[in-house]
Parts: structure tokens; sequence; C-alpha cells
């Protein structure tokens, strides 16, 4: 068994911000990652609420990482894995320490675990600090340059991890602070820690537990291979013991024959006769059953040979009907390419590629005085409009006839939407300038790519989605509903629904809560 220690703060501990309890096993990450890995891995959890890197904090003795992490390790000798998710307490006021004196910290600490045990290291970036903490209970140890900080831990932790061999996983890519006190996981979040934690700790040891599943299907097969050969030996020995007491029977026989002979020795010459004339009898009831057996298979075989040869010419007279299996026809390049497979953009396509580009020409040439015509150019080029859209020329497409817009639809100046499979918009959407949605993909071994194949993903849109100038959204991408991209994002992966996002590639930067709804109401009440 694997032994995997969990060195680490409240988040680790399990603590919860909406009534201070500790979570329970099936709760905080570190037991749910337990039952998660089964029965070849032991995880500990040895979280404590406070604990820093290396900073003693005046508000709470004993909270020092570098002063028991020895101890821990020590404590629960031998060891395979530590896994160390702190850095959140270290980027308190009144500590007034960088991300980079922070990551410096951790470097020594893990000098520390390399002199203490061989086990493998895996450094866990905390998740982000919401950005509201400065308006939350915790306003006086975390403030907006701590938010900031947060951000910055990741890049530092990570090089930390290359230079000593470590693994690393950035936890804000995986999961996101509470509302409550915009530090604290909920237990959806310790969901999801522990699962990418399982996949982490598999990664690592995938090569011992593949050699252990090797060894495992020997054994059973060797214990198969055993099980085989003792039921051979077993039906052996039964062998020989019924051969054993056939033998025994014909000695005791033999016995009680030869006592019987000295037994009627005196009438030897009577008994003789007896024998004699029940040899004879027997062997004349013998032979009378052999002639009848020779006389019946006589019948017998006249009459199966007869049989044959009637069966044989019923069946030489008869007729077999074979009917052919019904044809298909094959799929049209339009619906492959509907469909996700690959496909050969063939005349069917061009041509009705073609019909787009003389409508977006058409439409890339009207005024903001033409909204009518405008309107209708879109109902003939789009598959499914809603109400009042509303697109700033110039506007690109391939075909046009795989996209819906939902109602009140907007996009600003030069938006490309490439629908080789089909582009689903919701309703009350914002594009700024500058928006490309692809689902075109291709092969990316190259001999197939070089024969023209390609294939498409869809992409959806959920409803009120605000999307920045400049936004890439590559193939197959989801986002949900009530959601904000920044500008120059890359959408690579599905975004969920009520988060702010942005980046190359673009990543969960928090979620839209209550107080943005109060501030901004606050804002359109001064407006009116």
């Amino acid at each position: 068994m694997r032994r995997v220690l969990c060195f680490g703060d409240s988040n680790t501990y399990g603590y919860s911000p909406v009534d201070g309890q500790r979570y329970g096993d099936d709760i905080n990450w570190p037991g749910v990652l337990g039952s998660l890995l089964g029965g070849k891995f032991e995880v500990i959890n040895e979280g404590k609420n406070g604990r820093t890197i290396a900073f003693d904090d005046p508000y709470k003795e004993g909270c020092n990482g570098m002063n028991d992490i020895e101890a821990c390790i020590q404590g629960h000798e031998p060891l395979d894995l530590v896994i160390i998710m702190l850095g959140t307490n270290d980027l308190k006021v009144y500590f007034d320490a960088s991300p980079q004196m922070i990551a410096e910290n951790l470097r020594e600490m893990c000098k520390l675990v390399r002199a203490k045990t061989d086990a493998r290291i895996i450094l866990a970036s905390p998740a982000l600090l919401g950005d509201q903490i400065e308006f939350s209970p915790l306003h006086l140890e975390f403030g907006r340059t701590q938010v900031d900080y947060s951000f910055e831990l990741a890049p530092y932790f990570e090089k930390i991890a290359k230079e000593i061999g470590a693994e690393f996983i950035d936890l804000a890519m995986v999961a996101m602070s509470s509302d409550v006190d915009c530090l604290h996981l909920m237990p959806e979040e310790h969901e999801k820690v522990a699962q990418a934690m399982k996949d982490k700790v598999l990664w690592i040891f995938r090569e011992e537990l593949a050699q252990e599943a090797r060894e495992e299907e020997e054994a059973a097969r060797a214990a198969e291979l055993k099980r085989l050969q003792e039921e051979e030996a077993r039906q052996q020995a039964e062998e020989e013991l019924r051969q054993r007491a056939e033998e025994e029977r014909r000695l005791r026989e033999e016995e009680e024959q030869r006592r019987a002979e000295e037994m009627g020795r005196g009438a030897e010459e009577e008994e003789g006769a007896r024998l004699r004339l029940q040899a004879i009898l027997k062997a004349s009831e013998k032979e009378t059953v052999k002639e009848t057996v020779q006389e019946t298979r006589g019948l017998n075989a006249d009459f199966v040979l007869g049989n044959d040869i009637g069966e044989a010419e019923q069946e030489s007279a008869g007729t077999i009907e074979i009917s052919e299996a019904d044809g298909f026809s094959a799929r049209s390049e339009k619906e492959k390419m509907l469909s996700g497979r690959l496909y050969i953009c063939d005349a069917a396509l061009r041509s009705e590629a073609a019909e787009a580009r003389k409508i977006t020409a058409v439409y890339n040439q009207t005024t903001n005085s033409e909204i009518p015509k405008r309107t209708d150019l879109l109902n003939r080029l789009f598959k499914k409009v809603g109400k009042m859209p509303y697109i700033e020329p110039p506007f690109r497409c391939d075909y046009g006839s795989n996209i819906t817009v939902g109602d009140e639809f907007y996009a600003n100046f030069d938006c490309i939407m490439l629908d080789c499979a089909n582009i689903k918009i919701g309703n009350h959407v914002f594009f700024g300038p500058k928006v490309n949605i692809y689902t075109a993909c291709h092969p990316i071994y190259a001999p197939v790519r070089n024969q023209q194949l390609e294939y498409a993903k869809e992409v959806t849109i959920g409803d009120d989605v605000w999307i920045g100038g400049n936004v890439t959204i590559n193939p197959g991408v989801h986002i949900g509903n009530n959601v904000v991209i920044g500008s120059g994002s890359v959408v690579t992966t599905d975004i969920p629904d009520g988060v702010v996002a942005a980046g190359n590639p673009c990543r969960i930067l928090r979620r839209i809560s209550e107080a943005d709804k109060k501030y901004w109401e606050e804002q359109m009440a001064l407006h009116i």
C-alpha cells in the first residue's frame, strides 16, 4: 500500500466557510481522494487551519509549516508521496510577502522534505482569492493586492516544481473559492480538487501500477493453472483409489473362490458337473442372441440404407432460396460534415458556400438605414434568427445555414463564423469587434490531412453572454449562460454558467456574484 501525506492549510483540513466546522472525510478533498484511489493507497490528512509556509502568525500560534513538516513526515513514515498545498495564508497583509518571496520559502520547505524522505512530491498552487474578499469577514487579513498576488503564485510554484523534479498542479484551474468568505472551498470544489489530485497521483505511479496489474494477472493465471493441476491430481488420485478398490475387490473374490473351493473339495465332481452344465447353457444362450442380433442388424441396415437414399433424392430435388441483402445509400458529404465525421468539400458544399458568399456580399454593402433589408438577408442566410438581430458589416461565414441566433443578438465589426458544424447562439448575446468562431478541424496526421479531408465540431453559446473584442472560440467549445469573456481570449475548453473568464488559453477568473448584481443595479438606478 502506498502512503500519501497531504500537508496543507484549512482547505486541506476541511474548514467550512458556512459554519466554521470541519467537513468529514466524505467531503474534504484528502478523504475523497483516498476513496477514489482505493485500497492500494492510504491518504493521510495533515491540514491545519491558518498554516503558512514559513511565517509565524502573531494571531495564531503553531501555524508555521516549516516548523512541523519534519515531524509530520517522521510520524507517518514510510511515505511514497507528499502533497504540499500551501501559500494562501502567506499572502496575509501583515506578512507583506511578495509571490516570489513565498515561492522561495516553498523551495526551502521542499529541501527539508527531500532531506527527510525519498517520497515523491506534488506542489499544488492554491485556488485564487475571491475578488470580493476585501468586503468579506476576512477583509482585515486580505485586500485587493493579495487578490492580485494570488494570481501570481502558480508560475513561481511551477518553476520550483521543475527545478526540484516535483509534479505540479494549478488548483486555480480546478476549483474556485466560495462566495461566503472568498477563501475557503465548498463541498463541490473539494470534490473537483480530489478528482484532479487522483489523476495526478495515478499518473505519477502509472508504471508501478501497470507492473502490479501485470503481476496480479500473472498471479491469477498461475493460481488458475495450480487449480487445474490440483484438479487433475485429485482426479488422478480418485482413479488410483478406484483401481486399488477394484484390485482389492478382485482379490477378495479370488480369496472367497479359494475358500469355496477348499470347502467344496469333497463335492468337486458334482460341482464340476454343475458348472459345466451351466457353461453349456450360457454358451447356447449367447449363440442364440448372436444369431438374432445379426438378423436384426441386416433388416435395420436395409431399412436405414433405403431411408437415406430417399432423403438424398428428396434433398437433390429441392431448391434453396437465397435473398440478396438490400443495398444502402452512402451519406452525403454534408451529412458527414454535420455529424462530425471526416468529409471532403464536394461540389454540393462548394455551391452552398458560393450562395452564402453572394448573400454576405450584398449584406456587407448595406448601410445603417437599411435595417429591414439586413434582417431579411440574415433570415435568408441563417438557419434560424430571433427578434431584432444586428450585425455590423463586414460579416463572413462558410454556409450560414448552420448558424442559429436568438433574440437581440448583436455582433460588432469583422465577425467571422466558420459554420462547418452547427453554431448555436442564445438570447441577448453581445459580440465585440473581430470575434471569430471556428468549427472547422483538420486531422493531425498529415497524410490524411493532405487528402483534403476535414471534420467539424459544434459550438454553442448560452443566453446573456458578452464576448469581448478579438476573442477566438475554438471548435467544440460550449459556453454557458450569464458569462463574460474578456477581450483577446482564446477559448479552447468549455466555460460554465455565471463566470468571468479571460486569457490565452481562456480560464475562469471568478464567479459573477450577488455583489456584482447589487453594484450594477445601483449604477443603473443612478443613470435613470
